[in-house]
Order: C-alpha cells, then structure tokens, then sequence
C-alpha cells in the first residue's frame, strides 16, 4: 500500500474515532516505516496500541470514580517489617483477586496508625487496574449520606443502591462509635444486599467481637457481623504507628 492510501487510511480512524491507530500509522509515515513492514505487522502494532490506550483510559476512570484516599498506595511497597505481622500468604492470595471473583470479604484490623488503609487503597487500586470497580469511603460519610437523604426525600434506599453497585467497597474508620439504631438499620441494608454478591473491604481498629456492642447488641448487630466475617480474609496489624515513619514537611 503506498503513502496516499495509508493517510486515507489514517482519515477514515480519525473518523471512526480511532486516534491512537490514526496517530501509530501517522509515525510509520513519517519515520518511513511502511515500506519495511508488512500489512499484518502494521495491524498487530496499531491494533495492539490502540488496546492499551483504552485498557488505561478505562483504569484511570474506574480510579478517578473510586475515590481512593492514597492513590499512589500499591501492594508491591508494603511494609513486611517482622514486628508488623502482616501474614504475606494472606496478601498474595488477595492479589489474584479470587476474592473478588467469589464475593468475599476482607477484613483488615489493627490500631491507629498500622497502615489499614494503606493496604486497603492498594487493594483498590489493584482492583481498579483489574478492571472491577472500587469505590471508598469512611463508615460516617455513607452513615451521613443516608441520614440527609432521609431527611430530604424521606428514604434512604437510593443510596444504599448506590453504594451496591460497586464490585468492591472499601469501608473505613469502621464503628470508631456506636451507632443509632437507624444508622445500624442502613448499615445492615448495605451489608445484607452485598452478601454473597460483592466484596466488602473493612478497615476497623477494633477486634469483631467488639463491634457487637458498637451496633447495640442487638439480633440485627448478630445478623451484621455475621455477613461480614462468615466468608471474610483477615488481617492483623501490629507494630508502632507508621505515621511516626513520615517525613513531616513545614510549609510556612
């Protein structure tokens, strides 16, 4: 094919909104490529370029909709320092994502500081480049969500929809206080309709057995905790506060 039927060719995909192949076949034509290639290797090189510009658009979407609170966290740079006992077996099972694939949950508990949330951003950025979607938050923004949509059109159902939609949710600062007995209510709604169909990721400075008394210890704490734990991965962190590890930087 000569050089006029290639930049036809290179129309037509910009037409067809097909920029990156347009753009590869535009630098074959100026580095006068085209006559040493052939047309498979041309459609393999402009095909494949074209798939990895979209796979990456569609990971930087699902990160920019997942609201994640250390973008840059990744699981490769964790922290296995012996004092904090993180179980390394636990990690690198998370890594395949079975997890996700069977609706399991993940449960990541420690004292302030340990770095709960650090894993738990680096599972969701693996997620998101895994191509589920990922969405975090604290316990009380879903909690105050809830409560101001009551407030404002009587129910809270269309955020609890909201907040099942995504394949895995991560949920910090978990019962850090006690619960009212609505706040508890929406959070069994959210617990119970992703049971068994979408993977919860909780971050909790207190140990299960506690939060029964966090949810009122009541039938509907039982039924709580119950869905969380019974197909969860757990994980304890020990050690000092990794914040004492930080540079702290003095803008003045």
């Amino acid at each position: 094919m000569n050089k006029e039927k290639w930049e036809k060719t290179l129309r037509s995909f910009r037409e067809m909104r097909l920029p990156i192949m347009a753009e590869q076949i535009h630098i074959m034509i100026e580095n006068n490529e085209l006559t040493n290639l052939t047309i498979e290797d041309v459609l393999i090189r402009i095909s494949d370029e074209e798939l990895n510009s979209r796979r990456n658009n569609t990971i930087n979407r699902l990160k920019k909709k997942s609201k994640l609170s250390q973008k840059h966290a990744r699981l490769e740079e964790i922290d296995y320092r012996p004092e904090r006992h993180i179980n390394r077996n636990v990690i690198e099972q998370l890594i395949t994502n079975d997890y996700i694939v069977k609706h399991r949950n993940v449960l990541l508990l420690g004292a302030c500081g340990t770095g709960k949330s650090y894993i738990a951003n680096a599972l969701g950025n693996h997620s998101c480049e895994s191509f589920y979607s990922t969405y975090y938050c604290r316990l009380f923004e879903y909690l105050n969500e809830c409560h101001l949509a009551r407030l404002h059109v009587g129910s809270s159902e269309e955020i609890i929809k909201k907040y099942l939609k995504y394949e895995v949710l991560i949920i910090d600062d978990f019962l850090i206080s006690e619960l009212m007995s609505e706040e508890a209510n929406n959070l069994f709604k959210l617990i119970e309709y992703r049971h068994n169909s979408k993977s919860t990721i909780i971050c909790s400075q207190l140990e299960p057995q506690e939060w029964h008394s966090k949810l009122g210890g009541s039938i509907l704490a039982e039924s709580i905790l119950d869905r969380i734990i019974s197909n969860a991965y757990k994980l304890i962190l020990d050690g000092e506060s990794m914040r004492k590890n930080q540079v702290s930087i003095d803008i003045t």
